[in-house]
């Protein structure tokens, strides 16, 4: 199967479906959730929770871009504010550029892209299904593993930066 069509495959059981909680995490990693909220670890998630990752990012408007993964912290989760409340209708992926596009009602347009100088097992983005597997984004296609392992890997992320930031005075140069 080609990845373009495996891709869209993955995504058609969102089409129609709304975001919620969509926010800005570490650094300009951006999370949406999409479908009925379960209690993880934790945390609210909903059925399916995509996390653009290691990539550049983008949120347009029919006529502007409303921010990208450089603008102010601020700024970033202001535009993805928008995105709550609305419904995913498709998206667009790119094979060359190896991007994706997420149109959402209301022509809002987010698109991610590898990193130009990322890793070839690193993610672009992920996401997280149902059935408890992760469907990630690398350089050589769509990779897919339980989320147990996916979920350590996000814990240990979380542990590293709460110990590089215990006893020391934290700064966000991105506010």
């Amino acid at each position: 199967m080609n990845l373009k069509k495996e891709i869209e495959d993955l995504f058609r059981s969102l089409a129609g479906q709304k975001a919620w909680a969509a926010k800005i995490g570490w650094g300009s990693f951006v999370t949406i959730e999409f479908g009925p909220r379960r209690l993880r670890h934790h945390h609210y998630h909903g059925d399916w929770h995509l996390w653009l990752y290691q990539c550049d990012w983008n949120l347009k408007s029919k006529t502007h871009e409303l921010a990208n993964s450089e603008s102010k912290r601020g700024l970033m989760q202001a535009a993805i504010d928008n995105l709550n409340g609305l419904e995913l209708e498709g998206i667009v992926f790119d094979a060359q550029q190896m991007s994706t596009e997420f149109v959402f009602q209301g022509n809002l347009r987010l698109r991610c892209q590898r990193y130009p100088d990322a890793q070839p097992n690193e993610e672009c983005w992920m996401l997280f299904l149902p059935d408890k597997r992760v469907a990630s984004l690398v350089a050589d296609g769509l990779r897919y593993e339980p989320s147990s392992l996916v979920d350590q890997k996000e814990r240990d992320s979380e542990s590293t930066r709460l110990s590089h930031s215990q006893g020391s005075r934290r700064v966000f140069l991105e506010d």
